[in-house]
């Protein structure tokens, strides 16, 4: 049997790949092992961020609260219907549409001149979270929206009152990269708080929605309008377009639905 001298370049090689060898087992190893860890985070910050808009404090688990008032669907986007058959519960709560834009056969793409969020395509379906009060009442719909800021693609959850599907209850965003202290003020508490009560349509159903500088407070657009953030006027441009696009555009036939009772029946 033919020994190989570790000190020679051969011997160097075979040693240096055995170990790379034992190193990829083992890095492979800890991924396995760490992907429930990592799907339980990634789930746990969802419901975190959906319970922020849902018009309910945690009480005790924040898995609990989630489980007690949150209730998740599919719509399709084309249609504004609900899209649950062939889902479990779960696989309706955790839709990852992020994934699936990017994908040809569970995405459409967006024409240029309609891309306001700059995303290029979105997924067939997307989800739609129901907040619910402890009898069952749907009192917030919620949605997820999302586009191109400055420097990134910036998500977030938007509720809508379910009466209407028309006036804003919440807002908050969850995942993006922008300036902090400029763009990345679009998590500041007390800016998010100008979008509640704002209203997407006229009576007219023509959407008058805007971010901007120097806001109308007093007249027409008092209902409409939020102030823009100061020093970042290219975020602010971006979350003012992407939420034109999901919210005058993408999600019409789902809000059309919803305001005539198709959804949710309110009697």
């Amino acid at each position: 049997m033919l020994k190989l001298n570790k000190d020679s370049v051969l011997g160097t090689f075979a040693v240096i790949i055995s170990f790379c060898l034992v190193c990829s087992v083992l890095v492979s190893m800890a991924v396995v092992a760490l992907n429930p860890f990592k799907a339980a985070a990634i789930a746990d910050d969802r419901q975190k961020n959906i319970i922020k808009v849902s018009g309910f404090e945690v009480e005790g688990k924040l898995a609990d609260t989630y489980k007690k008032h949150i209730e998740a669907h599919l719509i399709d986007v084309a249609t504004g219907e609900i899209a649950d058959e062939g889902f479990t519960e779960e696989q309706r709560d955790a839709y990852n549409f992020q994934s699936l834009a990017k994908k040809p056969d569970s995405s459409v793409p967006i024409p240029k001149d309609q891309d306001l969020a700059g995303i290029l395509r979105h997924s067939k379906l997307m989800p739609v979270y129901f907040s619910k009060d402890d009898e069952g009442n749907v009192v917030r719909v919620i949605l997820p929206f999302y586009g191109q800021g400055l420097w990134s693609t910036c998500y977030g959850y938007l509720a809508l009152d379910p009466a209407d599907g028309n006036t804003i209850e919440g807002i908050t965003f969850y995942d993006h990269g922008e300036t902090p202290g400029l763009g990345g003020e679009i998590e500041n508490p007390r800016w998010q708080q100008q979008w509640v009560n704002k209203k997407f349509d006229d009576e007219e159903g023509n959407y008058k929605f805007r971010i901007l500088k120097n806001p109308d407070t007093t007249g027409p657009g008092k209902d409409f309008e939020v102030d823009a953030l100061s020093g970042a006027t290219l975020t602010t441009n971006g979350v003012d377009h992407f939420t034109h696009y999901w919210f005058g555009d993408a999600y019409k036939p789902f809000l059309a639905k919803l305001r005539n009772g198709e959804i949710i029946n309110h009697e």
